[in-house]
């Protein structure tokens, strides 16, 4: 089907800009560009993609303090908190790791892993 549009020339540069760049023909960049456009399921970047673009920014002076001493040190010296309950806790982590493994186990069911 051929379809026939007039578009900026602002737009038509950057289209123009964008083919050369990738050594294919405008069409291809338009085609591509109004398929994914029309997907129902948009692409999102890979975790190493988005590492990849965190990676490459530049830092931002304001975002981060120096450290201002020893985390050990810190850590070591921390208060107690008496309301802490470390057999609670436990007992707490132990229910979340049995649910987790019964999900797990549930989905291997479910997808004929199992």
């Amino acid at each position: 089907m051929a379809v026939m549009i007039t578009i900026p020339n602002e737009i038509e540069r950057k289209l123009q800009r964008k083919a050369d760049k990738e050594r294919r023909s405008m069409e291809q960049v338009i085609l591509d560009l109004l398929a994914n456009a029309l997907d129902d399921d948009p692409a999102f970047p890979s975790p190493e993609e988005v590492v990849a673009r965190i990676q490459a920014a530049p830092p931002t002076p304001g975002s981060f303090r120096p450290a201002s001493g020893s985390l050990a040190d810190a850590l070591r010296n921390a208060p107690d908190d008496p309301e802490f309950d470390l057999t609670a806790w436990n007992q707490s982590w132990l229910n979340i790791e049995a649910e987790m493994g019964a999900m797990t186990r549930a989905n291997s069911v479910a997808e004929g892993r199992a």
